[in-house]
């Protein structure tokens, strides 16, 4: 019914974030795909583990390149090369906010998506709702369109507008997601990767470590671009 893509960076995220919250989700038999990070030397260990839990898991490994946003990106490419049929995507990275005195409970609000108690609710929104495309948490959903500026208020401004232009995005709702974790329905994402390939998106993504703070990027740029996909396609999110 659905699928779990999975961005992992950090040597012990699979013990600590993720297999737990996986295992009580397994009477739903998702379909496991993991990207990891190519220059991580503790690779073998974490597929090791992720193979001992979850046989069936797809792994791929790629470069530095994006962040959690290029994960995203490989794995959709590989979610849409092996023909999968789940009629919804879960989207979830390792987030990790060193910075921030509550980065964990940031984190654990985000992975409340796959809390077990939410899932027949957001399936059932769905279900129900034919015009919600997106669901993630509600404290998340963010929108930087000023209208009485007529413009977005954040660095990354001028690369949306270019990116927009790009893949010819009709934005009406400029809500998205922070955090970048979410479910979608999956032709939304079809749709749009057909015409435009992942592995293509991904190429304009910058490489290493970076942030937006003073500059924009089109790693954070593509963190409002997946959603603004879904309202070009006449979808609304949803906030639980």
């Amino acid at each position: 019914m659905f699928s779990i893509l999975i961005h992992i960076y950090y040597r012990d995220s699979w013990e600590k974030f993720f297999k737990e919250r996986l295992k009580n989700l397994e009477n739903y038999s998702p379909v496991i795909m993991v990207n990891l990070c190519m220059i991580t030397p503790w690779n073998p260990q974490i597929i090791s583990s992720i193979k001992n839990d979850f046989p069936k898991a797809m792994i791929i490994k790629t470069p530095n390149k994006g962040k959690d946003i290029g994960g995203k990106l490989a794995l959709i490419d590989l979610f849409i090369k092996t023909s999968q049929q789940s009629d919804l995507i879960v989207f979830l990275h390792d987030k990790t906010t060193p910075y921030l005195i509550n980065g964990e409970t940031w984190r654990n609000r985000l992975f409340g998506i796959i809390d077990p108690e939410k899932i027949n609710t957001i399936i059932n929104e769905f279900q129900n709702n034919k015009q919600i495309g997106i669901i993630g948490a509600k404290d998340f959903i963010r929108n930087e369109f000023d209208k009485k500026k007529n413009k977005l208020e954040t660095t990354n401004s001028n690369k949306l507008k270019e990116l927009v232009e790009r893949y010819n995005i009709n934005v009406t709702d400029y809500s998205f997601i922070a955090g970048s974790m979410f479910w979608i329905r999956t032709l939304i994402i079809q749709k749009f990767f057909s015409r435009y390939l992942a592995l293509n998106c991904r190429e304009m993504l910058e490489d290493g470590d970076f942030t937006d703070r003073y500059e924009g990027t089109y790693t954070h740029s593509w963190e409002r671009i997946f959603c603004w996909i879904a309202n070009d396609q006449h979808f609304v999110i949803k906030g639980i």
